[in-house]
Protein backbone atom coordinates (compact mmCIF):
# COMPACT_ATOMS: atom_id res chain seq x y z
CA UNK A 1 0.00 0.00 0.00
CA UNK A 2 1.29 3.45 -0.91
CA UNK A 3 1.48 5.98 1.95
CA UNK A 4 -0.22 9.36 1.77
CA UNK A 5 2.26 12.08 2.65
CA UNK A 6 1.49 15.76 2.94
CA UNK A 7 2.32 18.92 4.93
CA UNK A 8 -0.76 19.68 7.02
CA UNK A 9 -1.80 23.36 6.93
CA UNK A 10 -0.30 25.25 9.84
CA UNK A 11 2.38 22.66 10.61
CA UNK A 12 5.88 24.05 11.36
CA UNK A 13 7.14 22.59 8.10
CA UNK A 14 5.33 25.47 6.42
CA UNK A 15 7.70 27.89 8.11
CA UNK A 16 10.99 26.14 7.60
CA UNK A 17 11.05 23.11 9.93
CA UNK A 18 10.79 19.86 8.04
CA UNK A 19 7.64 18.05 9.20
CA UNK A 20 5.81 15.41 7.22
CA UNK A 21 2.67 13.68 8.32
CA UNK A 22 2.79 10.17 6.92
CA UNK A 23 -0.35 8.09 7.14
CA UNK A 24 0.14 4.42 6.38
CA UNK A 25 -2.55 1.77 6.14
CA UNK A 26 -4.50 3.08 9.12
CA UNK A 27 -7.83 4.63 8.10
CA UNK A 28 -8.96 5.60 11.63
CA UNK A 29 -5.80 7.64 12.16
CA UNK A 30 -6.11 9.20 8.73
CA UNK A 31 -9.68 10.38 9.17
CA UNK A 32 -9.03 11.45 12.77
CA UNK A 33 -6.33 13.83 11.56
CA UNK A 34 -8.54 15.05 8.74
CA UNK A 35 -11.24 16.02 11.21
CA UNK A 36 -8.84 17.44 13.77
CA UNK A 37 -6.63 19.51 11.53
CA UNK A 38 -8.66 20.41 8.50
CA UNK A 39 -11.64 22.54 7.72
CA UNK A 40 -13.01 22.85 4.20
CA UNK A 41 -10.38 25.39 3.11
CA UNK A 42 -7.59 23.18 4.41
CA UNK A 43 -9.09 20.13 2.67
CA UNK A 44 -9.01 22.03 -0.62
CA UNK A 45 -5.38 22.96 0.01
CA UNK A 46 -4.41 19.38 0.79
CA UNK A 47 -6.13 18.14 -2.38
CA UNK A 48 -4.28 20.79 -4.38
CA UNK A 49 -0.92 19.63 -3.02
CA UNK A 50 -1.82 16.01 -3.62
CA UNK A 51 -2.77 16.84 -7.20
CA UNK A 52 0.68 18.32 -7.80
CA UNK A 53 2.39 15.17 -6.53
CA UNK A 54 0.11 12.88 -8.54
CA UNK A 55 0.52 14.89 -11.72
CA UNK A 56 4.28 14.33 -11.44
CA UNK A 57 3.74 10.60 -10.82
CA UNK A 58 1.44 10.33 -13.82
CA UNK A 59 3.86 12.17 -16.11
CA UNK A 60 6.60 9.70 -15.18
CA UNK A 61 4.35 6.67 -15.58
CA UNK A 62 3.03 7.82 -18.94
CA UNK A 63 6.56 8.26 -20.29
CA UNK A 64 7.63 4.79 -19.13
CA UNK A 65 4.58 2.57 -19.63
CA UNK A 66 4.28 2.51 -23.38
CA UNK A 67 2.09 -0.61 -23.43
CA UNK A 68 -0.35 0.62 -20.80
CA UNK A 69 -3.32 0.43 -23.17
CA UNK A 70 -2.76 -3.26 -23.83
CA UNK A 71 -2.49 -3.81 -20.10
CA UNK A 72 -5.88 -2.20 -19.54
CA UNK A 73 -7.45 -4.55 -22.10
CA UNK A 74 -5.98 -7.58 -20.34
CA UNK A 75 -7.02 -6.50 -16.85
CA UNK A 76 -10.52 -5.45 -17.93
CA UNK A 77 -11.36 -9.01 -18.94
CA UNK A 78 -12.31 -9.61 -15.31
CA UNK A 79 -14.81 -6.76 -15.42
CA UNK A 80 -17.14 -7.35 -18.33
CA UNK A 81 -17.27 -10.72 -20.01
CA UNK A 82 -20.14 -9.61 -22.22
CA UNK A 83 -20.19 -6.03 -23.51
CA UNK A 84 -22.45 -6.65 -26.50
CA UNK A 85 -24.96 -3.79 -26.90
CA UNK A 86 -23.62 -1.97 -23.83
CA UNK A 87 -23.19 1.78 -24.14
CA UNK A 88 -19.64 2.55 -23.00
CA UNK A 89 -18.51 6.11 -22.38
CA UNK A 90 -14.78 6.61 -22.81
CA UNK A 91 -12.78 9.78 -23.21
CA UNK A 92 -10.01 11.27 -25.33
CA UNK A 93 -6.93 11.43 -23.06
CA UNK A 94 -5.94 14.92 -21.94
CA UNK A 95 -2.24 15.56 -21.41
CA UNK A 96 -0.87 12.50 -19.54
CA UNK A 97 -4.16 10.71 -18.76
CA UNK A 98 -3.98 7.00 -19.45
CA UNK A 99 -5.34 6.27 -22.93
CA UNK A 100 -8.64 4.31 -22.82
CA UNK A 101 -8.95 3.93 -26.58
CA UNK A 102 -7.34 0.46 -26.83
CA UNK A 103 -9.91 -0.78 -24.31
CA UNK A 104 -12.72 1.07 -26.11
CA UNK A 105 -11.71 -0.50 -29.43
CA UNK A 106 -11.52 -3.96 -27.86
CA UNK A 107 -15.01 -3.62 -26.40
CA UNK A 108 -16.39 -2.16 -29.64
CA UNK A 109 -15.07 -5.23 -31.46
CA UNK A 110 -17.19 -7.32 -29.06
CA UNK A 111 -20.35 -5.35 -29.80
CA UNK A 112 -20.26 -2.39 -27.40
CA UNK A 113 -21.45 1.02 -28.57
CA UNK A 114 -19.11 3.90 -27.86
CA UNK A 115 -19.83 7.42 -26.73
CA UNK A 116 -17.75 10.30 -25.41
CA UNK A 117 -18.41 13.02 -22.82
CA UNK A 118 -18.98 16.65 -23.66
CA UNK A 119 -18.11 19.19 -20.97
CA UNK A 120 -20.34 22.13 -20.07
CA UNK A 121 -19.16 25.49 -21.38
CA UNK A 122 -17.18 27.76 -19.08
CA UNK A 123 -19.66 29.62 -16.95
CA UNK A 124 -21.75 26.43 -16.69
CA UNK A 125 -19.51 24.75 -14.13
CA UNK A 126 -22.47 23.55 -12.06
CA UNK A 127 -23.63 21.29 -14.88
CA UNK A 128 -22.57 17.73 -15.55
CA UNK A 129 -21.27 16.01 -18.65
CA UNK A 130 -23.44 14.94 -21.56
CA UNK A 131 -22.61 11.83 -23.59
CA UNK A 132 -22.81 11.55 -27.37
CA UNK A 133 -22.44 8.64 -29.76
CA UNK A 134 -19.06 9.11 -31.34
CA UNK A 135 -16.18 7.33 -33.06
CA UNK A 136 -13.15 8.26 -30.94
CA UNK A 137 -10.89 7.61 -33.94
CA UNK A 138 -12.79 9.90 -36.33
CA UNK A 139 -11.46 13.48 -36.16
CA UNK A 140 -14.57 14.76 -37.96
CA UNK A 141 -16.65 13.80 -34.88
CA UNK A 142 -14.46 15.79 -32.51
CA UNK A 143 -13.73 19.35 -31.51
CA UNK A 144 -11.70 21.04 -28.79
CA UNK A 145 -13.63 22.26 -25.76
CA UNK A 146 -13.10 25.49 -23.86
CA UNK A 147 -11.09 23.40 -21.39
CA UNK A 148 -8.76 22.16 -24.15
CA UNK A 149 -10.20 18.63 -24.16
CA UNK A 150 -11.15 16.86 -27.37
CA UNK A 151 -14.84 15.98 -27.21
CA UNK A 152 -17.77 15.04 -29.47
CA UNK A 153 -19.51 17.72 -31.48
CA UNK A 154 -22.79 18.92 -30.00
CA UNK A 155 -24.99 17.70 -32.87
CA UNK A 156 -24.12 14.03 -32.35
CA UNK A 157 -26.88 11.92 -30.70
CA UNK A 158 -27.01 12.21 -26.92
CA UNK A 159 -27.24 8.94 -24.96
CA UNK A 160 -27.13 7.57 -21.41
CA UNK A 161 -24.14 5.22 -20.91
CA UNK A 162 -24.23 1.89 -19.07
CA UNK A 163 -20.49 2.07 -18.32
CA UNK A 164 -18.43 5.21 -17.73
CA UNK A 165 -14.64 5.05 -18.04
CA UNK A 166 -13.37 7.75 -15.69
CA UNK A 167 -9.99 9.49 -15.94
CA UNK A 168 -8.31 10.52 -12.71
CA UNK A 169 -5.21 11.85 -11.01
CA UNK A 170 -5.25 9.49 -8.04
CA UNK A 171 -7.22 6.69 -6.43
CA UNK A 172 -7.35 4.47 -3.38
CA UNK A 173 -8.65 0.93 -3.03
CA UNK A 174 -11.83 2.13 -1.39
CA UNK A 175 -12.86 3.51 -4.77
CA UNK A 176 -12.16 7.15 -3.95
CA UNK A 177 -10.86 9.27 -6.81
CA UNK A 178 -9.09 12.59 -7.16
CA UNK A 179 -9.84 14.45 -10.39
CA UNK A 180 -8.90 17.81 -11.84
CA UNK A 181 -11.07 19.69 -9.35
CA UNK A 182 -13.90 20.84 -11.62
CA UNK A 183 -16.34 18.24 -10.29
CA UNK A 184 -17.64 17.23 -13.72
CA UNK A 185 -17.54 13.49 -13.11
CA UNK A 186 -18.83 13.73 -9.53
CA UNK A 187 -21.92 15.66 -10.64
CA UNK A 188 -22.42 13.39 -13.64
CA UNK A 189 -22.15 10.12 -11.72
CA UNK A 190 -24.49 11.43 -9.03
CA UNK A 191 -27.10 12.28 -11.67
CA UNK A 192 -26.71 8.98 -13.53
CA UNK A 193 -26.99 6.97 -10.32
CA UNK A 194 -30.16 8.84 -9.40
CA UNK A 195 -31.69 7.62 -12.68
CA UNK A 196 -30.59 3.99 -12.50
CA UNK A 197 -27.67 1.60 -12.66
CA UNK A 198 -24.37 2.76 -14.11
CA UNK A 199 -20.91 1.22 -13.76
CA UNK A 200 -18.14 3.75 -13.00
CA UNK A 201 -14.71 2.41 -13.91
CA UNK A 202 -11.62 4.44 -13.05
CA UNK A 203 -8.59 4.05 -15.33
CA UNK A 204 -5.10 4.85 -14.09
CA UNK A 205 -1.45 3.92 -14.00
CA UNK A 206 -0.52 1.91 -10.90
CA UNK A 207 1.69 4.80 -9.76
CA UNK A 208 -1.42 6.94 -9.22
CA UNK A 209 -2.52 4.89 -6.20
CA UNK A 210 -2.43 6.39 -2.70
CA UNK A 211 -3.23 4.67 0.57
CA UNK A 212 -6.24 6.78 1.48
CA UNK A 213 -7.70 9.66 -0.47
CA UNK A 214 -9.08 12.73 1.34
CA UNK A 215 -12.76 12.90 0.42
CA UNK A 216 -15.64 15.35 0.63
CA UNK A 217 -19.38 14.59 0.82
CA UNK A 218 -19.95 15.27 -2.90
CA UNK A 219 -17.19 12.89 -4.08
CA UNK A 220 -18.54 9.89 -5.98
CA UNK A 221 -16.87 6.50 -5.45
CA UNK A 222 -15.91 4.27 -8.33
CA UNK A 223 -17.20 0.71 -8.82
CA UNK A 224 -13.97 -0.61 -10.33
CA UNK A 225 -10.45 0.65 -10.86
CA UNK A 226 -8.34 -0.76 -13.66
CA UNK A 227 -4.59 -0.27 -14.01
CA UNK A 228 -2.32 -1.96 -16.58
CA UNK A 229 -1.22 -4.48 -13.94
CA UNK A 230 -4.35 -5.14 -11.87
CA UNK A 231 -8.12 -4.61 -11.68
CA UNK A 232 -9.73 -3.73 -8.35
CA UNK A 233 -13.43 -4.38 -7.73
CA UNK A 234 -14.75 -1.98 -5.09
CA UNK A 235 -16.99 -3.41 -2.39
CA UNK A 236 -20.40 -1.72 -2.14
Amino acid sequence: MVPVIWHPPGYPGRTGTSYLLTVLADPPTFFFFLGLLMGLAAMIEVKSELRSALIAARIKAQSQELEAGAGLVTQASALLADVKDRLVAGYIPFKTEIDPRPLMRAWAAKGAQLCLPRTPPKGGEGAGLTFHLCDPDDPSDLEKSAWGVMEPKAHLPQVRPDVVLVPLLGFDRLGNRLGQGQGHYDRTLEALRAEGVVLAVGLAFAAQEVAYMPVEPHDQRLDWIITPIKAYPIAA
